[in-house]
């Protein structure tokens, strides 16, 4: 399943690149890989494009994590988002948003969900924006348990409508350093998810920057023997297709 809908979102980011006018997109990738006392690998990947019109623009952003420790994995995860916008004015908006999370290790299946809101840039200026959305939506997910002996079973049915929150924070704290901060709440009565990331990039030159990040996830109610939160830190290198 991952590897199709990598193989599918990739497919649509480069066909959408590749007849778009004024597109623009990123792509970045981390590797740290330890061996001795202990046999450890992570790997991060990232994809992201955009094209922004006077009326409508569309964000896509794909990013996948796998981690192992002695041969044992720690983290697997694969997320999927996909935002159309419709300008109402020069600080207003409504969105449709459709995203998808498969999370190994967060104690529910596949998440699907799709939401409709209205956003607000709360600050559009130089060197700081920031947009703020809020809307409803419905997620498709159930409870997952992990059995003993290694096989998943699925538990009851979270599917349901959602309250959604967004939050899309960025400072040009200088010419080549850049802070971003953003934020999502699917509110709902059997779980409320909330992902948060924070990240600093600083750019190399026209094309390469290094990124510094850190993601957090929460559910409120995940299923027995799962944590209720995610911490994922990574640093990776990001090439820009665009400027």
């Amino acid at each position: 399943m991952k590897s199709k809908l990598l193989t599918l979102a990739v497919g649509l980011c480069i066909s959408n690149a590749a007849f778009a006018e004024g597109w623009k997109g990123q792509g970045e990738a981390g590797l740290v890989k330890a061996s001795g006392n202990t046999d450890s690998e992570n790997i991060n990947i990232g994809l992201k494009f955009s094209n922004e019109g006077e009326v409508w623009s569309n964000h896509f952003d794909l990013a996948a994590l796998k981690a192992s420790n002695n041969n044992i994995d720690s983290a697997d995860s694969l997320s999927a988002d996909y935002t159309l916008k419709r300008e109402l004015s020069e600080r207003s908006n409504i969105f449709l948003n459709l995203s998808y999370l498969d999370d190994d290790f967060d104690g529910f299946t596949e998440q699907v969900g799709a939401s409709l809101g209205y956003g607000y840039k709360v600050i559009e200026s130089e060197p700081v924006a920031w947009e703020v959305g809020v809307g409803v939506g419905y997620r498709d997910t159930s409870e997952l348990f992990l059995l003993d002996d290694g096989s998943e079973l699925e538990g009851d049915d979270l599917s349901g409508a959602t309250f959604v929150l967004r939050s899309d924070y960025r400072n040009q704290l200088t010419p080549n350093t850049q802070f971003i901060d953003t934020f999502k709440a699917d509110i709902g009565s059997d779980n409320t998810y909330v992902e948060n990331e924070a990240a600093i990039l600083v750019s190399m030159n026209e094309k390469f920057a290094l990124k510094a990040g850190i993601v957090i996830r929460h559910n409120t109610d995940p299923a027995d023997g799962f944590d209720e939160t995610d911490t994922i830190s990574s640093v990776s290198l990001v090439y820009n297709f665009a400027n």
